[in-house]
């Protein structure tokens, strides 16, 4: 018991610094600031106020500008894992995890660097296919120019891909207490499921003050605008 009241103490004595330091971040981002670092303390601050819904929207912001971001990575596992939803979330396997992570820690910087690099080297392979001794057996400067190619052409792709979800990430997360899925966007309509606070939707549409969102169990349904957080808005 002596503990515990410690405890609430100290935590009444935290609470303004806490408040303090998100003033100063969310000040920083209402200036027109984005950036990875930014979004991630400012979920760590809203962790520290009891805000975990909102937590999971800003680590998923820092996450949609640098996906390899261990931090955000780290604390969005360990808030989702805490979550009255955690259960609906899929379970990947081993390969499909490595392959997920390995996506991951290719963010848009390293794709783009590695991206200019293969170029250079594809022009490089390509110079030494065009005055190569036309005597001499070609096969190994076209092996290797049309590998280099390939691999561009893969790494670039990948580029395209990641910055398209960039600009147009449709997630967005619960940050009220609970909320109901709807049949239909009205308050009357039937309901399908509720999700609670920090669950990771994706926002298939938005009608009005309503979106159709798909919870991490493959349900659709259904929510008020208001009780979402939106990763892009």
């Amino acid at each position: 018991m002596k503990k515990l009241c410690l405890f609430l103490i100290a935590a009444m004595l935290l609470m303004p610094l806490f408040s303090s330091e998100y003033e100063k971040l969310k000040a920083m981002e209402d200036s027109g600031v984005q950036n990875a670092d930014l979004f991630y303390n400012l979920g760590v601050t809203h962790w520290q106020l009891g805000d975990s819904g909102l937590a999971v929207q800003y680590f998923l912001k820092a996450l949609n500008i640098d996906s390899a971001h261990s931090g955000a990575r780290a604390n969005l596992n360990y808030v989702t894992g805490l979550s009255e939803d955690r259960e609906l979330y899929p379970k990947h396997g081993f390969l499909l995890r490595l392959t997920l992570q390995s996506y991951d820690f290719l963010n848009l910087d390293r794709l783009a660097l590695i991206s200019i690099i293969l170029f250079f080297i594809f022009a490089l392979s390509l110079s030494w296919l065009l005055f190569y001794d036309e005597e001499k057996e070609r096969a190994l400067p076209e092996l290797i120019t049309g590998i280099t190619l390939l691999i561009f052409l893969i790494f670039a792709g990948l580029s395209g891909v990641k910055y398209y979800r960039f600009k147009n990430n449709n997630k967005a997360v619960m940050i009220e207490e609970r909320a109901d899925m709807m049949m239909e966007p009205r308050v009357d309509s039937r309901r399908i499921a509720v999700v609670h606070e920090a669950c990771i939707l994706v926002v298939e549409k938005q009608q009005d003050d309503w979106a159709l969102v798909r919870s991490p169990d493959g349900k659709s349904g259904w929510v008020q605008s208001s009780l979402l957080g939106f990763v892009s808005e």
